[in-house]
């Protein structure tokens, strides 16, 4: 049983981030997460659009 009791010692050393601080970083992470779908969205779009223009210059149908 020494094994829970170090477990228990180590576990109460942890310093946990204070609420502040576990918002803010969900906030960020929603708001990079939302950033980049809406920049890889439009760069999907452009270059679908890029290709079909290349394909239809260059014998596609």
């Amino acid at each position: 049983m020494k094994l829970f009791r170090d477990v228990k010692m180590e576990y109460s050393k942890v310093e946990w981030p204070r609420k502040k601080q576990v918002v803010h970083a969900t906030v960020w992470v929603i708001v990079m997460s939302v950033a980049l779908s809406i920049y890889l969205g439009v760069f999907d779009i452009v270059a679908l659009r890029l290709l079909k223009i290349l394909v239809s210059l260059f014998g596609g149908q």
